[in-house]
């Protein structure tokens, strides 16, 4: 299940026994997403971290993956700098927007991908099925994506920007596929947000709202989209739980926090009330965005990987 990270979260606090939802949960946000956060200032200012790390490592002429498009922000800036993109999410609804935004634009195409449903080394005899599963679900084109992804390691490089990994509960399988497809020495860039965010308890908790302000130290709670909404399970995993995940196959090369001053997007707005304490966050931001040890304290954090020459042992 992926999509972009929610911009205004309306979580429900289950219990135990939580399991992945449903794509869908993603789609009620696809239309005013934009709005709610891509173009919102502080929006704006963590999108430019992550497109600055992302060109720092992708070219003209290379070709990426990314994992949780939403509505194609991210893959629109890279296209127009000449990368080719292959932009995926599960949710219909997010990649419909994401269509419409890139359209005339020939260096982006548009996929569905469930994250989820991703596992590196399989037998031939279990791909088979699922591709005559997804062409059964959603049409020839989906079939044929996967199944002719799974056969060549086509991409320089991939990239998932604001919470995408969050709505897996392990990440083994999507490491193992992103090393059966990625070229050694190309890099995997992650936003995952954190299970440590420091915002949240102090907002919350001043406020009086301690299940929010705790739900990420229970490492997994529910995402409701939209009130009448699908609900999916979201995790909240460490920075070592997805390096030990990818160690197989990627080394990790870089951290730093995404959002560390700055608040979550349920808190934008207070902050965007007043001028000079966003300039001054900001500032702040820029000042200690490359401080390794205070990226588990963020928001997100930002994670970047090098697929190793040869799978380690």
């Amino acid at each position: 299940m992926v999509s972009s990270s929610p911009p205004a979260p309306s979580p429900l606090h289950g219990e135990g026994g939580i399991t992945s939802g449903d794509p869908a949960a993603f789609d009620g946000l696809a239309e005013g997403y934009d709005a709610a956060f891509s173009h919102r200032p502080i929006g704006r200012f963590l999108r430019g971290v992550v497109q600055a790390r992302l060109a720092a490592h992708f070219r003209a002429g290379d070709h990426v993956l990314e994992m949780g498009c939403g509505t194609g922000e991210d893959a629109l800036w890279l296209a127009e700098r000449g990368i080719r993109v292959t932009a995926t999410d599960a949710s219909e609804t997010m990649l419909a927007v994401t269509r419409a935004k890139c359209a005339g634009q020939a260096l982006v195409e548009a996929r569905r991908l469930d994250l989820a449903g991703l596992r590196g080394e399989e037998d031939e005899e279990e791909l088979n099925r699922r591709d005559a599963e997804n062409t059964e679900e959603y049409g020839d084109s989906t079939a044929k994506t996967q199944s002719t992804q799974r056969n060549t390691a086509e991409w320089d490089g991939g990239f998932s920007s604001f919470g995408a990994m969050n709505c897996l509960e392990d990440w083994r399988g999507v490491a193992g596929w992103l090393g059966e497809r990625i070229r050694p020495g190309g890099i995997v860039g992650l936003g995952v947000m954190s299970p440590w965010c420091v915002w949240e308890p102090l907002w919350h908790g001043l406020h009086g709202d301690w299940r929010t302000a705790t739900r990420r130290w229970r490492r997994k709670t529910l995402f409701q989209g939209a009130a009448d909404g699908q609900a999916t399970a979201v995790t909240y995993p460490s920075i070592g739980r997805l390096s030990r995940d990818f160690a197989p196959y990627f080394e990790r090369i870089h951290v730093q926090p995404l959002g560390l001053f700055l608040p979550p997007s349920d808190v934008f707005g207070v902050i965007e009330k007043r001028p000079r304490l966003m300039r001054l966050l900001m500032a702040l931001e820029a000042r200690f965005g490359r401080a390794r040890l205070l990226a588990a304290l963020a928001d997100h954090y930002w994670v970047e990987f090098r697929r190793r020459e040869s799978n380690a042992d």
